[in-house]
């Protein structure tokens, strides 16, 4: 049988080793585990960041896949390592909101509190526990071992999704909650039929919902839903943050009309 595969998304970059490290440690305690890279590029320290972009990529991932996150500001603090057990993959990450997505939308099985030193490397750096820790009890998991061998049961409430469904007409208010790297503003609005509407961001109306990018001419900003199904802000063949000259769009409001 062939061992699951383990995903990696965190914050630390391509430029150090640190990756480089978390990967040697998985395969030297499982040589045959099959690593597969979601993104390093996580901007430091931004959980939510994080917490959007496994919610985005998790589903198109092999059953059983188990997801090593480490976006984690208060590493070697008294923060909690957890293993949360669903019935499709497991998840490790940092209690700290990284997996409030994953949460909202999956029946937990299983979820404990990481504290048991006999599936970490021996010396443990303060400020490196993806390498010391995270990456060995992936590494153990992946050989078959229960996630309750790891730590202590704890409880874990069903988190809200901040998702704004659009079911029917009416005025809908949300936010951009993340930036891609073509620039494109992806909201937390979701639009549950084609709906006709209008768009208000910053100084600009939208007057419809495009279906694809070429569906303006270039340069031309429009508004569509894109491959998260979410509403999204885009320029075709441009760039939206730096069409509406934003620094960082993250939070920022718009307002949908439905007719």
């Amino acid at each position: 049988m062939n061992p699951p595969t383990i995903a990696l998304l965190t914050d630390f970059g391509t430029k150090d080793a640190y990756v480089g490290m978390m990967k040697g440690v998985i395969s030297t305690m499982n040589p045959d585990a099959k690593v597969l890279d979601i993104t390093h590029h996580i901007r430091p320290q931004q959980v939510a960041e994080a917490a959007f972009v496994l919610w985005s990529a998790y589903r198109y991932f092999p059953e059983k896949t188990i997801f090593v996150n480490v976006v984690d500001p208060t590493v070697g603090s008294k923060r909690k390592i957890i293993v949360v057990k669903t019935p499709h993959h497991t998840f490790i990450a940092p209690d700290n909101g990284l997996l409030d997505l994953i949460l909202a939308e999956n029946e937990v099985y299983h979820a404990v509190s990481v504290t048991n030193p006999q599936f970490f490397l021996k010396h443990i750096s303060p400020t490196f526990h993806g390498r010391d820790i995270f990456a060995p009890v992936a590494a153990h998991l992946s050989t078959g071992i229960a996630p309750a061998a790891m730590g202590n049961n704890t409880n874990l409430q069903h988190r809200h999704t901040s998702f704004v469904s659009v079911e029917k007409s009416g005025i809908h208010k949300g936010k951009v909650i993340y930036i891609d790297h073509f620039g494109n503003l992806i909201t937390n609005i979701r639009i549950a039929k084609p709906f006709l509407i209008t768009t208000q961001f910053l100084d600009y109306d939208f007057d419809s919902l495009k279906r694809t990018y070429s569906d303006v001419d270039k340069g031309q900003p429009l508004c569509l839903i894109g491959s998260s199904g979410l509403l999204e802000i885009a320029v075709r063949d441009g760039n939206a943050k730096d069409f509406f000259g934003v620094k960082d769009g993250i939070g920022l409001e718009l307002e949908i009309s439905v007719n």
